[in-house]
């Protein structure tokens, strides 16, 4: 079932989908800045402490991220969404729970980052996928832009939201919101029909198909500069959201409602960068549109200025490069794959692009332990933009649109160069209507 051009807000599948991530963001970015502020401050932990569960969040990504592509295509995907909303609701709901009887620990919040985290990655790997077998590949950038709007407003509500509560109710509490938006998002994706057809295979060609869509990201020009640009620029990011709390909070002496707060306001940047993202491609064409996304996040660097506004400004350009490319790129990297390698690339992409954090977070406790968290922050904010080299250096910077279905190749085949891109040398103007 897919949406019309005229029709994509009204089709109640997509709808559905929209608010299952709505309410799911909201949720998610409140844990983001509750779960280290419970070690933080419930625990007294430190910078390393904050680094491992960082890391835990995200290691899924490496030790599940191969094989899930292939898991989520030998499932149905609507019970794989819900099944796995209602699971990191309960893991969540255990911090508060061993909060109030007097037993949590930071054991506790490291195995619940990384199980709730493992949840996580099949969710994304069927949500990624359920989207483009719901919208039609000429309105793709469009529902992907709005979904990141959505998930914009979430990022700038959710972490006020946990300064406030944090500091009315204290960090555990908080992330009793994560758990009731969980259990909201399997309540709109229960209601949704079956998303897509699932893989007839059995589980012994589970290893080979997964294998098939490592080859897919290796070999294509466009998928693997994407995804090399994104997995470095997690590696640093990673590191950089996770000392920055502990800069804030250690060493600026801030209160964590006003850590929240900046968070918050500062992702009213990434809802501007996804709301102008169609602009900039039409503009500059969606490969320049990625890589000037890329560097621009080198703003960070401001968060180095001591004062709020500063770290708040410093938060706000990261996010607004953020929201330009993550919509360009999700949406180019979905364009470029054949419908049935879906699944597969978006997990073997996401192996690689969120399989950097915990290690990206476990260089930022060690480089902070040496150098200061200062030092740390800055050598961050350029690593960031480094990572746009990479497209630099690749077909995504002459690609000016994006591929229609029938210029793929077969998923086996690599192609030597990318639809919609550019001869060398040359410059083509984009229209509206491409």
């Amino acid at each position: 079932m897919t949406v019309t051009s005229a029709a994509l807000w009204r089709h109640a599948t997509f709808r559905r989908l929209w608010l299952s991530d709505a309410v799911s963001t909201l949720g998610t970015h409140v844990t983001t800045v509750a779960l280290p502020l419970a070690a933080l401050t419930a625990l007294g932990t430190g910078s390393t402490g904050v680094a491992a569960l960082t890391a835990a969040t995200t290691l899924p990504y490496l030790l599940l991220g191969i094989p899930a592509g292939a898991i989520v295509d030998r499932l149905p995907r609507r019970a794989v969404l819900v099944v796995a909303d209602l699971a990191r609701a309960l893991l969540l709901a255990s911090v508060p729970l061993a909060w109030a009887a007097g037993l949590l620990t930071l054991a506790q919040l490291v195995v619940v980052a990384l199980l709730a985290g493992s949840a996580t990655v099949l969710f994304d790997v069927a949500y990624f996928a359920a989207v483009p077998a719901v919208v039609p590949a000429g309105r793709l950038a469009d529902a992907n832009a709005r979904l990141e709007a959505t998930r914009a407003v979430g990022q700038t509500a959710g972490p006020g939201i946990a300064g406030v509560l944090v500091g009315a109710l204290g960090a555990p509490v908080a992330l009793l919101v994560d758990v009731a938006s969980f259990v909201a998002s399997a309540l709109f994706l229960a209601g949704t029909p079956r998303l897509a057809r699932r893989h007839s295979a059995g589980a012994a060609g589970m290893w080979r198909d997964a294998a098939g869509g490592v080859r897919f990201v290796l070999r294509d020009p466009v998928v693997r500069a994407l995804t090399l640009c994104s997995g470095l620029t997690n590696v640093w990011q990673a590191g950089f959201l996770a000392m920055l709390l502990v800069y804030a909070v250690r060493e600026l002496r801030l209160p964590a409602a006003t850590v929240g707060l900046l968070i918050a306001g500062a992702n009213v940047g990434y809802l501007f960068g996804a709301a102008v993202a169609g602009r900039a491609r039409v503009r500059l064409g969606v490969g320049r549109a990625i890589t000037g996304a890329a560097v621009l996040q080198v703003g960070a660097v401001l968060v180095l200025l001591p004062h709020p506004l500063w770290i708040g400004a410093g938060l706000a350009v990261n996010a607004f490069a953020s929201g330009l490319y993550n919509v360009n790129a999700v949406s180019l990297r979905q364009a470029a794959t054949p419908g049935e390698m879906l699944p597969r690339m978006t997990a073997t992409s996401r192996f690689f692009i969120w399989g950097t954090m915990p290690l990206g977070a476990a260089l930022g406790g060690a480089l902070t332990g040496l150098l200061g968290a200062p030092a740390y922050l800055a050598l961050a904010s350029v690593g960031m933009a480094a990572a746009a080299l990479v497209t630099l250096w690749s077909p995504v910077w002459r690609t000016v649109d994006f591929p229609t279905p029938d210029e793929l190749p077969h998923p086996a085949d690599p192609r030597p160069e990318p639809a919609g891109v550019a001869p060398a040398g040359t410059t083509e103007a984009v229209s509206a209507g491409r």
